[in-house]
């Protein structure tokens, strides 16, 4: 058995990313009070340089107060379509018998919608594989968000070493795990696997992915497409090289 370490926003699903659709939904249903968005206006603003990157990550004052339950991922009407190459892809592992994991920066209850979205996937393909998630956890108090993370966003060398850890419990060496990611960020997790991928990466991690002689690959939206269908399409797309 193997490991496939699938980054989320850009990877399996289009941008913008799974948290931004999630802040403007709750902007929207008034469930954010203004004043959490201004201090956590005021915190990013403070955080424009690149080694900032981890404390923008970890800035979740938004979330402030916010109720911890959310609806079920049937309900949710902001989740995006997965990219159906990516779609073939995770099927592609799981027909293989590997272990398919999540390893995003996004919070840990939108993962589990793309958890339970890909696995409902799988299951119309006859396939019941069970997705594992490593996300960003964010702290609760009461039953709400306290606008912390709980531990370390999964980002940049947090995630190489969440991979890491993953595959060490199940004895899997990182030489035969597979990894897919799209930002420069992602380049930790894609260096520490034998099998990286590059998907619709970024100017800076494209140019790695180059200069590495990883594999490349452009997935794109299909806008007809419907959560039913079966169309057969070549997961790994177009090899940019």
């Amino acid at each position: 058995m193997n490991v496939a370490f699938f980054d989320v926003d850009g990877t399996l699903l289009p941008h913008p990313s799974l948290e931004k659709r999630f802040f403007w939904s709750l902007l929207l249903a008034r469930r954010i009070r203004a004043a959490n968005c201004l201090v956590w206006a005021a915190q990013l603003a403070g955080l424009r340089r690149p080694e900032d990157s981890g404390a923008r990550c970890d800035s979740k004052i938004y979330l402030r107060g916010v109720s911890a339950i959310l609806p079920e991922p049937g309900q949710v009407r902001w989740l995006p379509e997965f990219f159906p190459a990516a779609i073939e892809c995770v099927w592609w592992h799981a027909l293989r018998g590997d272990e398919i994991a999540l390893a995003t920066g996004t919070l840990a209850p939108l993962a589990d919608f793309v958890k339970a979205g890909l696995e409902r996937e799988l299951l119309w393909r006859g396939v019941g594989t069970k997705i594992a998630v490593i996300a960003t956890r964010l702290a609760t108090r009461g039953g709400r968000w306290t606008g912390k993370v709980d531990g370390v966003p999964i980002v940049g060398e947090a995630k190489a070493a969440a991979a890491r850890e993953f595959a060490g419990s199940r004895g899997v060496a990182l030489s035969r795990c597979f990894a897919y990611g799209d930002q420069t960020e992602d380049g930790a997790m894609l260096r520490a696997v034998g099998n990286p991928v590059a998907v619709n990466p970024v100017p800076g991690l494209r140019r790695e992915a180059l200069r590495q002689g990883w594999q490349v690959f452009d997935w794109r939206p299909c806008p007809g497409r419907t959560a039913g269908t079966r169309r057969a399409l070549n997961w790994k797309g177009e090899a940019a090289r």
